[in-house]
């Protein structure tokens, strides 16, 4: 799973010159470090391909815009019918992987199948997404870069296959994890909660989370406020980290899916503020713990509202290095996208986003 940053530089670039910074920075990191991911990518899927488990089936499909031209897979769950208007889960892969090694990793399409849901992959080709070096035009909503992409194409999924707009969710790996963050500030009118597994938040670059302090991550709460503007809304949100990753929950300095999870708490905060104090705040009492049978012992923490409705969730995995946590036991995708001794963040994330809609409804507020 450890590569050096040297070996895969190169596929971790962007199509512009914009990204060669990134290769003189990542080869001076030390290879212990777990950005860059993988092998080299595989070709995306086509239609009638391997579905990753699922009983439905999996499109190609292009998106062409001023940005560029972009494959991306959109999985449509067994027995989808045109007149059904299915949530729509958006999942961004990680540097040095593909829509398609990001879809057979997180074992998503199966749990779609089960609870009714379509599912995006936008694909880049295997590099990273440029709001890991917090690329202004990639964290900008109009900026020509990666956030006009991945708004673009959850946009064309929801009209072609006729989502339910109002319940929308993005998530994002690694560098789809900071682009996550940033497409949902950039677009909050697109989602209804956003998510990250082993990746920052908004104007943190990976350098700068990675030896970041907690204290400081309610810092950057006023930047994704402003650049929300009068689109913002409170935005529910999800994290999960392995302890072993700088990107994940490794104790600070670093921490970077920690560090998102506070700073979505700050800005929630700051678009919902209460008059004694924070109106969203960790509640002891929802802490819960667990064991994978063979695999990582976990802890998951919940905020909410002084109402009870919830806001975040996070998911620590003792010991996990940077994977996404849970997902296949295919030895072709285990150990290299994913760490299937964790628990299934496909599974958490989804029975968290469920809760929301973009029109406000909160359905953990009757728990």
């Amino acid at each position: 799973m450890i590569h050096s940053f040297r070996q895969h530089g190169r596929r971790c670039l962007g199509r512009r010159a914009g990204r060669l910074r990134l290769r003189t920075v990542l080869v001076a990191i030390s290879a212990a470090s777990c950005l860059a991911l993988t092998a080299a990518p595989q070709a995306l899927a086509g239609d009638g391909a391997d579905t990753a488990g699922g009983e439905g089936r999996v499109n190609h499909r292009t998106y062409q815009a001023s940005t560029g031209v972009n494959d991306y897979l959109v999985y449509v769950p067994k027995d989808w019918r045109p007149s059904e208007k299915l949530p729509l889960y958006v999942m961004v892969h990680g540097c040095g992987t593909t829509a398609e090694q990001q879809m057979h990793a997180n074992l998503l399409n199966p749990l779609a199948d089960r609870e009714r849901f379509l599912v995006a992959y936008p694909d880049n080709g295997g590099q990273c997404w440029r709001a890991v070096t917090n690329d202004t035009a990639s964290t900008t909503r109009g900026g020509g870069g990666d956030a006009d992409i991945v708004a673009g194409i959850t946009r064309e999924t929801s009209a072609a296959y006729g989502a339910d707009t109002d319940r929308v969710y993005l998530m994002g790996m690694s560098s789809g994890a900071f682009q996550a963050s940033a497409t949902a500030t950039a677009y909050p009118d697109l989602y209804a909660a956003a998510g990250v597994s082993a990746g920052g938040g908004y104007g943190m670059d990976f350098l700068t989370c990675m030896v970041g302090l907690d204290a400081t991550a309610s810092l950057y709460a006023p930047q994704p406020v402003t650049q929300m503007g009068s689109r913002a809304h409170v935005m529910p949100f999800f994290s999960a980290g392995g302890t072993a990753d700088a990107l994940g929950e490794q104790p600070a300095p670093g921490g970077c899916a920690r560090q998102a999870y506070l700073e979505w708490l700050a800005v929630n905060n700051l678009l919902k503020p209460g008059q004694d104090g924070d109106t969203f705040r960790d509640d002891p009492a929802s802490t819960r713990t667990g064991q994978v049978p063979d695999g990582y012992a976990w802890t998951s923490k919940v905020a909410r509202d002084r109402n009870g409705c919830q806001i975040a969730e996070r998911w620590i995995v003792d010991g996990m290095s940077h994977y996404w946590p849970g997902g296949t036991r295919d030895p072709e995708y285990a150990g290299t996208f994913n760490d299937p001794k964790g628990p299934s963040a496909s599974n958490a994330s989804w029975r968290f986003f469920k809760q929301f809609s973009l029109s406000g409804g909160n359905t953990s507020c009757r728990e």
